[in-house]
C-alpha cells in the first residue's frame, strides 16, 4: 500500500506492476477460477440438469388406454329378474355378469334352466324363466329360438344334444369350439367342429340357428 500511494505517474504504475508480475499472476489465478465456477453454476449448469431431468421424465411417462381391445354390444335380459331392460355391456361378458348388472335373480328364477358361463353376443335376447312356467321345452328354456331351432351360440350341452347326430361327446365339442373361437357366425361353421362332416350337417341344418 505504501508503494502505491508514493506513485505519482503512469510510468510509475507500469514500473511497479513489471516489477511484481509473478506476484500479481499468482493471486489472480484462484480469482480466475472461482469466478468461472461461479459462472458455470449459475448459468450451464443448473440449465443443463433441468434438461436432462425433463428429458428422463418424458420418456419415462407411457401413455395408458383404457379398454383399447374392447368394444361396446347392448343385451335385453327379461323374465324373472329384478331390474329387466337393455344393458350396454363389453364384448366377452358372460351371463352371470349381466344378471348382476341387472340387479340378480328374482326369487322364482329357474337357475337349471340357463348356464351362467355362457358369452352373450351382441343384440341378445335373454330370457329367464320361472320354475313354475309350464309348456314345451323349446318354450321353457332360453336357448331355443322362437321358432323352436337350437340357438348353437347359446345353448348348453344338454340343449345341442336334441340336435340330430349329435351326442355328448360332440356337443362337448361345440362348445369347446365356442369357448376357443366365439359365437358361430353362421349355421355352417359347425362344420368346423372336430367329428361334424357335410352328410351330419345336412341332418341337422334344418334344427339349429345363431
Amino acid at each position: 500500500m505504501n508503494k502505491l500511494k508514493e506513485i505519482r505517474s503512469f510510468e510509475e504504475l507500469k514500473d511497479l506492476i513489471t516489477q511484481n508480475k509473478d506476484k500479481i499472476k499468482k493471486a489472480a489465478l484462484p480469482i480466475t477460477v472461482m469466478a468461472a465456477l461461479l459462472f458455470f453454476w449459475l448459468s450451464g449448469g443448473s440449465t443443463g440438469a433441468s434438461e436432462i431431468k425433463e428429458t428422463d421424465t418424458d420418456q419415462s411417462i407411457v401413455p395408458y388406454e383404457e379398454n383399447e381391445t374392447e368394444s361396446e354390444i347392448y343385451v335385453d335380459i327379461g323374465g324373472c329378474i329384478n331390474k329387466p331392460g337393455v344393458y350396454k355391456i363389453t364384448t366377452g361378458t358372460r351371463l352371470f355378469q349381466v344378471i348382476e348388472k341387472a340387479g340378480g335373480l328374482s326369487e322364482e328364477a329357474d337357475t337349471d334352466s340357463i348356464n351362467m358361463a355362457e358369452e352373450v353376443y351382441d343384440g341378445q335376447k335373454i330370457m329367464i324363466y320361472s320354475a313354475n312356467d309350464t309348456g314345451s321345452e323349446e318354450q321353457k328354456y332360453a336357448d331355443a329360438s322362437d321358432d323352436g331351432k337350437i340357438n348353437i351360440n347359446r345353448a348348453d350341452s344338454d340343449e345341442l344334444e336334441k340336435i340330430p347326430g349329435v351326442g355328448p361327446a360332440t356337443a362337448k365339442k361345440i362348445i369347446e369350439y365356442r369357448t376357443n373361437n366365439g359365437n358361430f357366425s353362421s349355421i355352417e361353421e359347425i362344420k368346423n367342429v372336430s367329428g361334424i362332416g357335410e352328410k351330419t350337417y345336412e341332418s341337422m341344418k334344418e334344427y339349429i340357428t345363431v
